[in-house]
C-alpha cells in the first residue's frame, strides 16, 4: 500500500503557520497536518483547504502532547515530505519584567518542541524531503531587552545549518527562514510597555514586511533546497553587516535606535 504523502507545520492555527498551510494546499499532498492552539481557529483552516487537513489542537510544551503527535506518525506511517516548524514566541522587555516561566517556555517552545519535531519527523522523510525552520534576523546578533528571543533563535540557525549539512547524504534539505520584523500576531503577545516611562520597550521598526511575501519566499528558496531564505534588502543587509562589525557596536547601535537607555535608565 502506497504511503500518504503529507506535509507537516506547526503554529498552523494562525501567522506564518497558517499561510505555510495555504500556500502547501496547492502542492498535491494528499494530507496536510497542523498542529496548534484553538480548536476553532484549526476547524476555520480546515475549511479553507482543499487539502484533507488533521489537526491537532496542542501545547507543543506539553510532553505528552509530543507523545501523541509522534504515536499518530507511528500508526500512520506517512511520506513526509515537508516539515514547517512555524510555532514560536518572542517577549520584549528587560530580563526581571519577564516573568522567568515565561522565558523558559519560550525556550521550551521555540528550542526544544522545535528539535523534537524535526527529529521525530526525520525517520519519515525520504529522498526528497525538506524542512523548513522558521528563525529570525534576531538570531545573528545579541539583542538586549529581547535576549531570550533572540537567543533561542541564534539556536535555531546553528542547529538548522549544521542539520542541513548531516541530512545531504539522505537527499533531505533544511532551510532556515529569517523574518525581519513581519506584520504577524507575534507583536500581539511580544510588546511590552515599560512601567516607568510608560513607553513601548520597542517603538522603532525600520521596515515592517508582508507576511505572505516572506512566506512566498521561503517556499520557493526550500523548493530550490537554499540553506536560508531572508526576504528583503533590509533584512539581508542587517545580516551582512552584524557579520562585519563588532558584537559590542552592534548592540550599541540597537540601543540608541530604540532609546533603551532614556526609557530605562533616564540618560
Amino acid at each position: 500500500m502506497e504511503k500518504k504523502k503529507i506535509a507537516v507545520v506547526t503554529g498552523a492555527s494562525s501567522g506564518m503557520g497558517r499561510k505555510f498551510c495555504e500556500i502547501l494546499d496547492s502542492h498535491g499532498f494528499d494530507e496536510i497536518w497542523g498542529l496548534g492552539l484553538g480548536k476553532e481557529a484549526m476547524e476555520d483552516v480546515k475549511k479553507s483547504l482543499k487539502t484533507s487537513f488533521r489537526y491537532f489542537d496542542m501545547d507543543l510544551t506539553d510532553h505528552e502532547n509530543l507523545a501523541i503527535y509522534k504515536k499518530a506518525l507511528q500508526e500512520a506511517d506517512p511520506d513526509v515530505q515537508w516539515l514547517v516548524n512555524c510555532s514560536g514566541f518572542g517577549k520584549f522587555g528587560r530580563y526581571d519584567e519577564i516573568p522567568v516561566e515565561s522565558s523558559m517556555n519560550m525556550v521550551d517552545l521555540n528550542c526544544r518542541a522545535l528539535l523534537f519535531m524535526t527529529e521525530t519527523t526525520i525517520p519519515y522523510m525520504n529522498k526528497g524531503g525538506r524542512i523548513v525552520q522558521i528563525a529570525s534576523v534576531a538570531g545573528f546578533q545579541p539583542i538586549p531587552y529581547i535576549a531570550v528571543y533572540g537567543a533561542t533563535k541564534a539556536f535555531v540557525i546553528s542547529y538548522s545549518r549544521a542539520l542541513n549539512v548531516e541530512l545531504k547524504s539522505k537527499g533531505i534539505s533544511v532551510t532556515t527562514v529569517c523574518p525581519f520584523w513581519t506584520k504577524t500576531a507575534f507583536f500581539d503577545r511580544a510588546k511590552r510597555i515599560n512601567t516607568k516611562t510608560s513607553k513601548e520597550v520597542v517603538s522603532k521598526y525600520v521596515v515592517m514586511y508582508d507576511p505572505e511575501k516572506v512566506i512566498k519566499k521561503a517556499v520557493k528558496d526550500a523548493m530550490k533546497r537554499k540553506e536560508m531564505s531572508i526576504y528583503g534588502v533590509v533584512a539581508r543587509s542587517q545580516v551582512r553587516l552584524v557579520k562585519c562589525i563588532p558584537t559590542k557596536w552592534t548592540m550599541g547601535i540597537w540601543m540608541r535606535q530604540q532609546k533603551l537607555k532614556q526609557k530605562y535608565e533616564g540618560k
